[in-house]
């Protein structure tokens, strides 16, 4: 059977997306956050939260907070962006902590850090606390969660997840070491526990940024 001749087929097609209008309807998003009021615009975002982010990544800010119920005007979320890479959405670690307790199946957390003592010994212990002569080599989180068995676990390493400048700690990271990485672990397995309600959601500090009003410069990795 003679082979069909590929010259007669039309021309292939690429898909993209949509074109984006030059410009944009700046029209405002409104919702409530616990029974408030909140209003965003493409306008407030690049003014008060991002200035360096373009109109469709403030738009998008202003939908995902509007759809997650965040307000950024109390710090629930930030939008940050560095150079040209694309603007990232952030979330406060108090944000997650107040939708897991908002979720029925909460029955409570434990959170703390993970050293090897001054017996060599390694040791998961409640808290934050780092004794003189003892490594911090990761945090750790337990959720508990009715009809589960076992609660919801995640154990994260300091040096993974540590931001390091010229090979030290830097910021937070060199101040409260043991706060930050409890912090990761326990949005971690809050992630697991909950991904209806936190899923996909990171907080600045697994992301290289602080979470505070210096989140709009991150810390830079050598």
């Amino acid at each position: 059977m003679k082979a069909a001749s590929t010259a007669a087929r039309p021309a292939a097609t690429k898909q993209s997306l949509a074109p984006v209008k030059n410009q944009m309807v700046d029209k405002p998003v409104k919702y409530s956050v616990s029974g408030k009021e909140v209003e965003l615009s493409i306008a407030l975002t690049q003014t008060y939260f991002c200035p360096q982010a373009t109109p469709a990544e403030a738009f998008v800010f202003n939908s995902r907070c509007a759809h997650n119920g965040l307000d950024p005007w109390r710090k629930e979320a930030y939008l940050v962006k560095y150079g040209n890479n694309p603007a990232q959405m952030l979330t406060a670690k108090d944000a997650f902590t107040k939708r897991a307790e908002a979720n029925p199946r909460y029955q409570g957390q434990k959170a703390g850090v993970v050293v090897i003592n001054r017996n060599g010994e390694l040791e998961n212990r409640v808290g934050e606390l780092v004794l003189e002569g003892e490594e911090l080599v990761g945090g750790w989180a337990d959720v508990y969660v009715k009809d589960y068995v076992t609660p919801i676990s995640a154990v994260v390493g300091f040096k993974e997840r540590c931001q390091y400048r010229d090979g030290k700690p830097q910021a937070k990271w060199a101040t409260s070491p043991g706060l930050m990485i409890r912090k990761c672990a326990l949005v971690a397995a809050l992630r697991e526990a909950f991904p209806n309600d936190v899923g996909g959601m990171y907080v600045p500090d697994e992301m290289g940024f602080e979470e505070d009003d210096s989140a709009k410069a991150p810390i830079e990795p050598t």
